[in-house]
C-alpha cells in the first residue's frame, strides 16, 4: 500500500495521504483528479493549530480541504 486512501467527493475523486508530524501527531495532504485524467497537484492541507492529534482528524481536514477548494474550482479541482 502506498499510504493514500482514494476518496469520492461531489463526484471527483481524492487521495489523501497522512503523514506524521515532528515531534507529534499527523497532518495530511491531498490531491485532487480532474475530470482530464491529468497528473494532479499536491495541496497541503493548511494547519492553523499546529498538526492533529489523530490520523482520522488529519484526513478529516484533508477531505474538508478537498471539498473546499473543489467547490470554489468546479470539478477540476486545481
Amino acid at each position: 500500500m502506498d499510504g493514500f486512501v482514494r476518496h469520492r467527493i461531489e463526484g471527483v475523486s481524492v487521495d489523501v495521504e497522512v503523514i506524521p508530524a515532528a515531534p507529534q501527531g499527523f497532518t495530511a495532504r491531498f490531491r485532487i483528479f480532474g475530470d482530464a485524467g491529468d497528473e494532479p497537484d499536491w495541496h497541503a492541507v493548511h494547519l492553523t493549530q499546529g498538526p492533529f492529534s489523530t490520523r482520522r482528524q488529519a484526513e478529516e481536514a484533508a477531505k474538508s480541504a478537498a471539498l473546499t477548494r473543489i467547490l470554489e474550482h468546479g470539478s477540476q479541482g486545481h
